[in-house]
């Protein structure tokens, strides 16, 4: 198993280096749960920044150190200031760490992308899909929840409508 703490630290270490200033990070934990994402920054409203890294990446003796740090340093960009999308100043400092250090910092990442042929995801297949009538983005859900329950009252993080319908 990697060593969380110090994969953290040489993180943090090089997105500073590169003149990058991280957001106020006040937690970072191992996700046993997580099946479909590497990674996750959830940003609160008074600016705290929580972390989460999948215990699969970190545990999986077959994805490299250089592979988590990917998935660690792009989760560091989501708590810099206005880099709550993959767009913007989000994709700008991504790409800087890429031309700098070498990395492959990119909106989604792919298991055979982190080094490991055959990789299939865990978890449910897609039981729920939704489609904004306003740009035509599909969100998918593997199980109920809240959006699956009030999907109508969401609005699209793209087109700014509210105007998800039931796709399938």
């Amino acid at each position: 198993m990697k060593n969380f703490e110090k994969l953290q630290e040489i993180c943090l270490k090089e997105v500073r280096d590169a003149g990058i200033v991280p957001g106020n990070i006040v937690k970072w934990s191992v996700n046993h749960r997580a099946k479909s994402r590497w990674g996750m920054c959830r940003k609160k409203q008074n600016g705290e920044c929580e972390i989460q890294i999948s215990a699969r990446l970190l545990e999986d003796d077959r994805i490299s150190e250089q592979a988590c740090k990917d998935t660690i340093i792009h989760e560091i960009l989501h708590s810099c200031k206005e880099c709550s999308g993959h767009t913007g100043k989000w994709k700008e400092y991504a790409e800087k760490m890429n031309r700098i250090y070498g990395y492959h910092i990119k909106r989604v990442t792919t298991g055979e992308e982190k080094g490991v042929e055959n990789y299939k995801q865990k978890g449910q297949p897609v039981k729920y899909i939704f489609k904004c009538r306003g740009c035509g983005q599909l969100v998918m859900r593997k199980r109920e929840c809240d959006f699956t329950k009030h999907y109508r009252k969401y609005i699209c993080g793209i087109c700014g409508k509210r105007a998800f319908r039931r796709y399938f």
